[in-house]
């Protein structure tokens, strides 16, 4: 199965230091999301999936324009919500699996992995052998970049970043 990720455009929430559950693209996200759509338009999809949140779902809609699929929401692919608690740098000591302090109502690290392998198993098992597109963030990246590339759960697992609408391909 080949997974074509792409992290959602732009908000309003990402040009400051805090990060926002669930904002939605501001003008230049949708102006990346048409771009990261205009690049990726001659490629088939045999399935578009995304996050539930505004964000990744419109940068999920901007491309669907060339494919003309139905989206498939999938709540597993949503970020942790850490907004009330984090900033930047907090956010990446948040992927540091040997940091066992846990924040009240903040889904736990291994847990969120758990989610995130669990829809890509399942995507598996439903499109093998298909080419699946991921609309999705950042954090949720750093969870398949480990599974793809079977990284142990350990130590800190946070990647470089992706920018807003860049797209990673990964043969799974």
């Amino acid at each position: 199965m080949k997974i074509y990720f792409v992290r959602h455009g732009k908000t309003n929430a990402s040009t400051g230091d805090a990060i926002s559950h669930d904002d939605p693209l501001n003008e230049e996200g949708m102006n990346q999301a048409r771009e990261v759509a205009s690049q990726l338009k001659d490629v088939h999809f045999d399935a578009i999936i995304s996050s539930p949140l505004r964000r990744a779902s419109q940068t999920a809609d901007a491309i669907n324009k060339h494919h003309g699929l139905s989206i498939i929401v999938d709540e597993r692919w949503r970020e942790r919500d850490l907004e009330k608690y984090m900033s930047i740098d907090a956010w990446n000591e948040s992927f540091d699996f040997s940091n066992k302090a846990s924040l009240d109502g903040v889904e736990p690290l291994a847990n969120f992995f758990r989610r995130v392998y669990a829809a890509i198993d399942d995507l598996k098992q439903d499109y093998n052998s298909k080419t699946i597109l991921v609309t999705s963030h950042g954090g949720v990246h750093h969870a398949l970049y480990a599974y793809a590339n079977k990284l142990p759960l350990e130590g800190n697992v946070r990647i470089s970043r992706m920018a807003y609408c860049e797209y990673r391909i990964y043969e799974i």
